[in-house]
Parts: C-alpha cells; structure tokens; sequence
C-alpha cells in the first residue's frame, strides 16, 4: 500500500514539476536540426498562399471584427483566402459573412447544415486549394503580424505543424478567469521547451497552421479537433513547433460555469482522442512517443490518481509523516473549496485562485471522462460566450 501511494504520489509531482525540469534537461541537449533548413521565405513573393479557415456556429456577435481583423493582417492580399465554414448557424452569422465576400474576394462563406465541426473541418477541406491552412476561432484577435512569423516556421525541414500562442484577456477579473491566464503561461513555457526537441504536444485551436497535403479527415466522433489534428501529424513523423512571437488573444469565459463546461467538453474530448493516437503510445517512437505520455496522459488520468491517494492516505494515517501528508491535502481542498465560495469576488490571492483552478480543472477532466465513455458528450458544438 505504502508503495502504489508513493507511485502516485511521483507520477503527480511528475506529471507537473519532473517533467518541465526533465525537458529543461533534454532541450539544452536536443534541438532540432536548425542548419538542415532551406532558404527563409521571408519575401512576399515567396511566401505561400494561405488559407484562413474559421469554423463558426453562431458567432454573430464577432465574426464581422473576426473577418476585420483577418484582412488588416501583414500579409499578401493575393496569397491570402478567408473561408468562414458555417456549420448550421441559425443567427446572422452567415449573412454577415455573405457580405464581406461581396464586398471583398478574398472573403468566403462554406455554409453546410448542423453536422457538427470535426465533419464542418472534414468537407470544407476539399475546397481549400492554399499550400498552408491556418486555422482559428471566430473569437480570436491576431496580431498584425501573426501569420508571417507561424509560416516562417515551414522553412524548417520536416515541420508539418506550427502553433501560436493564445493569451487570455480577463476584463472581469474573475476568479476561474485568473486561474486559466496561470495555466497557459505554464502551457507557454512547456511548449516552448517541447518546441526545442520539435514536437509540442497539441496545437492551440485559436491560432495554428500545417500543411495542407499532410491533413487526414478527422475521424467521426471527434471533438478536440485541433489537438487530434496536430497530434496525428506528430504521430506520421513531422514536426510541430510552437511560436509564441505568433499571438492571438481572445476573453476568457464571462462566468465559473461556462468555463467549467468548456472544460468539461475537453475533457471529453482528450479521452476520445486516446482512440485516435493509439500509435503514440508505442515507447518506440522516442521523444514523440514520450512528450505525450508525459505531458497529456498522466495529466489526463491525475484526478483518478488524487482520488486514490486520498483514500491510501486515509488507511494510513497512524504513521506520523503520512498523517501530515492527509492534513495537507486536506487543507489544500480546503482552500479550494474557499476558491469555490468566494469565486464571485475578484481579488483573491494567488495562494486560494491556484489551487481553486487546479481542482476545477481536474474535476472537469473526472467528469469529461464519464461522458466519452457513456457517450454523452456530443460532438455538435456551441461557443463558449465571451466577455466583449
């Protein structure tokens, strides 16, 4: 017993602390081959042409700043196409969108029925025709310069996929709000470590790029589409960068609950994308096989593992050390839990907002769990909402 609570206990402190401190280790080591790249295209007229696709399922309220934003972009006008794919949107999100193409060619709407947007992605793919696909939300602002400094990136022989770096604005300064800004500057220094070694554990769906000819449609079920896609490009040997000079922003959830819900469909979504990736569980294929492992598959299954700590530390609390141990994560529950009552009040304190969000999210992930496997999650999908 004292043994499996040790285990656990190291995965935990792993799955958090050892691994950043272990791929500090291996970046400083293994970088990618930086001197095998070819030329930099760096000039208009070698850049590729690119195809923006937004996938949006109501998003009247921002597309059109959505569709503002693309074309004041530092790019080419002639190499750039905006695809906004509708899928099934009931608001005015499609005939805002119809028109800025009247106004602007580079500006077009794919409008298919509610079929969800794994299978949205899946069918407008075949009418993209630019050699890079970026995509994003309907939510997310780029910055000017955004999708000059992600191509440059494809000069890098063997890069099929490259992130940007979403940051989180707060306006409300809610409490679930400060907690998710914490947790991607954390995400930001893994990716860029993992960066080093070339491949990132999952893309952010906000602001990301691969190559057109390396896409495979998604599989039916999925819903965490961004991070199955990425991944299977990881998973068939090609690199994925992250570029945190590549920024978009976007508002946190206006609310604790929407952004627990939100969590909770990723959640769902990471359980599903197990089926999905099957290949990169083979110890194997090296550095791939080992970044996910360690990045998303203890991360996935640490609320099943605190659950089970708790428990252990409960039958042996009769030794001193372990009884210490139990006191602990109970007042570390606690203070979450004063996260919880007090989530409504924005200037809480660094030491209750951070183990608040990380119960939160871990519940969210126990939770997603039960709805992959009982299949509950659905994959047609609605936006989080946004503060404006």
């Amino acid at each position: 017993m004292i043994t499996t609570f040790i285990t656990l206990v190291f995965i935990v402190f792993y799955a958090y602390f050892g691994y950043p401190i272990v791929l500090l280790f291996i970046s400083n080591f293994r970088k990618i081959p930086l001197q095998k790249t070819v030329a930099p295209k760096n000039q208009n007229d070698n850049l590729p042409d690119i195809d923006l696709l937004i996938a949006a399922f109501n998003e009247e309220k921002v597309i059109g700043s959505k569709i503002l934003n693309s074309l004041e972009l530092d790019y080419p006008r002639e190499k750039l196409k905006i695809y906004v794919v509708s899928d099934g949107s009931t608001d005015m999100t499609n005939d805002i969108v119809r028109d800025y193409s009247v106004r602007n060619s580079n500006v077009n709407l794919i409008p298919f029925a509610r079929i969800g947007k794994s299978a949205a992605i899946n069918k407008a793919m075949k009418s993209l025709n630019g050699e890079i696909v970026v995509f994003s939300d309907a939510n997310t602002e780029f910055e000017k310069g955004a999708l000059k400094k992600i191509i440059k990136n494809f000069s890098i022989e063997g890069v099929g996929c490259v992130s940007g770096r979403l940051i989180y604005r707060n306006p409300g300064q809610i409490i679930s709000g400060k907690g998710e800004s914490f947790y991607w500057r954390f995400e930001t220094f893994l990716k860029k470590l993992e960066s080093k070694i070339g491949y990132i554990a999952g893309a952010n769906g906000a602001i990301y790029a691969i190559k057109k000819e390396l896409f495979k449609p998604l599989p039916a079920n999925t819903i965490n589409d961004d991070f199955t896609l990425s991944m299977k490009i990881v998973e068939n040997g090609f690199k994925s960068l992250y570029d945190d000079t590549a920024i978009g922003y976007e508002n946190v959830a206006p609310s604790m609950e929407s952004e627990f819900n939100r969590h909770v469909r990723d959640g769902a979504g990471h359980f599903i994308a197990i089926t999905h990736l099957t290949k990169l569980l083979n110890p194997f294929l090296g550095i791939r096989s080992f970044i996910y492992l360690s990045h998303r598959l203890l991360r996935w299954v640490i609320p099943f593992i605190l659950i089970i700590v708790l428990f252990l530390n409960y039958l042996l609390v009769e030794n001193l050390l372990f009884k210490i141990f139990f006191f602990a994560q109970l007042c570390f529950y606690t203070i979450s839990a004063i996260g919880w009552m007090l989530s409504k009040y924005t200037k809480l304190p660094f030491i209750i907002y951070v183990p608040f969000y990380f119960c939160n999210l871990n519940a969210a992930l126990f939770i997603g769990f039960f709805k992959a496997i009982l299949g509950l999650q659905k994959q047609k999908w609605t936006s989080t909402i946004r503060n404006l």
